[in-house]
């Protein structure tokens, strides 16, 4: 199904998407996935000036000390946005129907600096699409023509092809596909999709790396310049 209107979005369970939302902060990868993570600016916003989680944050009190702020319009934009970049297939789910748009909207509401840096790059990357597509196709993005969308996202999603003059478009489209991917596989869907199973108990001497695995270290050691040897 595609998302065109606010009635459409799959709503999930706040404490869900707080939860991945500390995770990432925790672990400190999202921060800093994709070229475009920093020193990134557009049309300025005010910074949220909410209560967050401080340096310490406790799992288990999943409370929400900060309001969200993304606009239905700018989650219709956001879900039609993820489902392209990450579309269904077979038995694996549109980002959509997985809360991902929702992870995000806590993500670019979170009081804290990179969380503001995103926030300015992905509501103005969100009113640009909305706005490019309405001028260019008639609607709004998230409802235009499949090869509408195409045609407006060939024009800043490859980083040796981007459009002059949407370098800020492009780079609001390098940091939404980096959340996206990072949000839809850290849910369990995502990790079933890539085979992940979590620490599993094993019993026995431990078998070492498989061939590929040993071969691909080998590869990375000798290719820094230092010495292998085999386990």
């Amino acid at each position: 199904m595609t998302i065109t209107k606010a009635s459409d979005l799959v709503m999930i369970d706040r404490r869900v998407t707080l939860k991945w939302l500390m995770g990432a902060m925790a672990a400190g990868q999202l921060a800093a996935c994709g070229d475009a993570a920093k020193g990134v600016t557009w049309a300025e916003m005010e910074a949220i000036k909410a209560k967050g989680y401080g340096t310490d944050p406790d799992f288990n009190n999943t409370a929400a000390p900060w309001p969200l702020t993304m606009t239905q319009a700018e989650l219709v934009a956001a879900s039609g946005l993820a489902d392209i970049i990450l579309p269904a297939e077979g038995d694996y789910l549109a980002p959509s129907k997985l809360g991902v748009p929702a992870f995000i909207n806590e993500w670019v509401s979170a009081p804290y600096p990179d969380q503001h840096k995103d926030r300015v790059l992905i509501i103005n990357g969100l009113a640009w699409l909305d706005q490019e597509s309405r001028t260019r196709f008639g609607a709004i993005f998230a409802s235009a023509e499949a090869a509408a969308q195409k045609t407006l996202l060939d024009e800043i999603a490859f980083k040796d092809k981007v459009k002059p003059g949407l370098e800020k478009s492009a780079e609001f489209f390098n940091r939404f596909r980096s959340l996206t991917l990072g949000a839809y596989y850290t849910t369990p869907e995502g990790w079933t999709e890539i085979g992940y199973i979590g620490n599993q108990p094993g019993t026995g001497d431990y078998p070492g790396p498989t061939p590929e695995a040993a071969a691909h270290i080998k590869g990375v050691i000798e290719g820094m310049g230092m010495k292998y040897t085999a386990p």
